[in-house]
């Protein structure tokens, strides 16, 4: 046997060996060809490394009869072993891709279970990194606007009143 198809054929078994937790709605169909999510937490944003050393969000290919959401919350198991509900449709990027804002128990931890696919996951602070660390160009760009967005819709400014 390929020393190399040897190898892989263990780090398979090392990380593949859960399944992903049923969809949180199998009822709600949007078609795309591929999908992600939007996690935040308190430490950051939930975002994957590739063994190129690039950082994406969690996400990828939606099975032909899979939902976008449901996808995505099975990429999300697959490369960060978070168990996610996704949420609202925060963006639809130019290749198909179908970002969602997703919730995670807060307390749960991060963890690689496709070790040959990623090489590091965690929580980031997105306008912290650099353009050359993403995997496609401008995505941080886009990150940091919808979690500017995020930000100014829950936590609106106070009003004031004014006595006249």
């Amino acid at each position: 046997m390929n020393p190399s198809v040897a190898v892989g054929f263990l780090l398979c078994l090392v990380g593949c060996g859960e399944s992903a937790p049923p969809c949180s709605d199998e009822s709600r169909f949007i078609a795309a060809v591929s999908a992600g999510c939007l996690v935040q937490s308190q430490a950051g944003t939930l975002l994957v490394r590739d063994w190129r050393g690039k950082l994406a969000l969690p996400g990828g290919s939606v099975a032909r009869d899979e939902s976008a959401h449901c996808g995505a919350e099975r990429e999300v198991f697959e490369e960060a072993g978070l168990t996610v509900v996704a949420g609202q449709l925060a963006t639809v990027f130019d290749n198909g891709f179908h970002l969602f804002r997703c919730h995670a128990d807060p307390d749960a931890a991060p963890r690689i279970l496709r070790p040959a696919e990623i090489k590091e996951v965690g929580w980031w602070r997105p306008e912290r990194v650099t353009d050359a660390e993403w995997r496609y160009p401008g995505q941080g760009a886009v990150i940091t606007e919808l979690l500017a967005v995020e930000t100014a819709t829950t936590n609106p400014p106070e009003t004031q009143s004014i006595n006249q």
